[in-house]
């Protein structure tokens, strides 16, 4: 996503792109939820990709207790919108001659004024930049900077999209309406609206995006890893390969703790997992190359930031490249920039993930577990618009 983001934004001034993707079929149909922030919904209008029919619409957040009693309430007027939308609006912003499938990053070569990538089956392409954009295990810092990788927070989540026809009545009326929460101990269960298949947002056709955090050690993640063919995964698994055991294990769990509506959900859904790993390069820029998004800075989800940081990236690197007649000196400004937002939101990923009473290390880190053990805190805090405003390391930054 932050590749289309730049291409869009490099196309606005000017630049040749060309967009190269891993995958040989178009990168549709994820159900991932997404909440929206200021900076996003800028970011979408600025590059031309626009928010039309961006998502479902809620106003208010609820935390429900065991028994699906609502606790608490908190007015915050959202857009939750979907991976498979953004994709779909930034997809429309490029050229079918200039995005090209099926080619897997294998190295690069650069001369001081210019760059060539190589791919596999012997594609070469030259450009005056590079833009690493493929994600938090990204082949192209690898080859940049081998020794920059994710650290497993020690949590992981459970996550799915229930359709909205396949949930009972009574849920769909508890939790359709609202971003809700529920807060067993070390635990979060997060719920909200999204648009069904094909961006559908007609009441009855849109699905509940759920993600249950839950403390794992290396050793537990491990022992995940393992698919439905016995083979051991470094990271994650992919979602058909889950092994039915685990998922069982998971839903009787859920059925010992959940209220009924998110348990209804459970059940309904198509679970997958996600272990969360963080990092933040101690530098963007190598040469010509620069590195956007997840593959420069990955924070944890809990400001559901991520989508806007890869839109603010792109933005600042066009900015900085337009606003600087050499090539070198634009990509330096773009790093002076970003690398310490990268590093600020990637800290305060770290402060909210300290609910779940994991690496509590520090002072600092005791009153923020302390804070969030209150509900009404965790609304306040877990993905809400203009977060950066009231982080108190900005102080910090200057």
């Amino acid at each position: 996503m932050s590749g289309l983001f730049t291409a869009a934004f490099l196309r606005q001034i000017g630049w040749d792109v060309a967009v190269y993707e891993r995958s040989p079929v178009e990168l549709v149909g994820r159900g991932a939820g997404i909440t929206t922030h200021p900076e996003l919904l800028d970011a979408l209008h600025q590059s031309g990709a626009g928010t039309r029919d961006l998502g479902v619409a809620v106003d208010k957040r609820i935390t429900l207790d065991r028994h699906g009693r609502v606790i608490g309430e908190r007015r915050l007027p959202q857009i939750l919108t979907s991976w498979d939308r953004l994709q779909r609006l930034l997809r429309e912003t490029i050229d079918e001659a200039h995005y090209h499938l099926g080619h897997t990053f294998e190295g690069l070569d650069q001369d001081g004024s210019g760059i060539v990538a190589h791919f596999a089956g012997g594609h070469d392409d030259r450009a005056d930049i590079l833009v690493g954009s493929d994600g938090i295990r990204s082949s192209v810092r690898a080859q940049v900077a081998p020794g920059v990788q994710p650290v497993y927070a020690g949590y992981y989540i459970w996550r799915g999209a229930p359709h909205e026809a396949d949930l009972a009545p009574a849920t769909r009326a508890a939790l359709f309406p609202y971003f809700t929460f529920f807060l067993p101990e070390r635990q979060q269960v997060i719920g909200y609206p999204i648009a069904g298949l094909d961006n559908d947002l007609r009441v009855g056709h849109r699905r509940y995006n759920v993600i249950w955090y839950r403390v794992g050690d290396a050793a537990e993640l491990r022992e995940m890893c393992v698919d439905e063919h016995g083979q051991q995964h470094e990271y994650s698994v992919p979602p058909p390969l889950i092994r039915g055991d685990l998922i069982a294990r998971m839903r009787a769990e859920a059925e010992e703790i959940m209220p009924p509506v998110f348990l209804d959900c459970v059940h309904a859904m198509r679970p997958f997992f996600t272990p969360i790993y963080d990092f933040a390069a101690p530098q963007f820029v190598f040469g010509r190359v620069a590195l956007v998004g997840d593959s420069a800075s990955c924070a944890r989800p809990h400001m559901g930031f991520g989508m806007a940081k890869a839109g603010d990236d792109a933005r600042a690197l066009a900015q900085a490249l337009a606003t600087h007649d050499d090539i070198d000196d634009g990509l330096g400004a773009y790093e002076r920039v970003r690398q310490p937002m990268g590093e600020r939101i990637v800290r305060h990923g770290r402060k909210l993930g300290t609910h779940l009473g994991v690496n509590v290390e520090t002072d600092e880190d005791r009153a923020m577990w302390k804070l969030l053990q209150d509900h009404r805190a965790i609304m306040d805090w877990i993905a809400v618009p203009n977060f950066l405003d009231r982080d108190p390391s900005a102080a910090d930054e200057g």
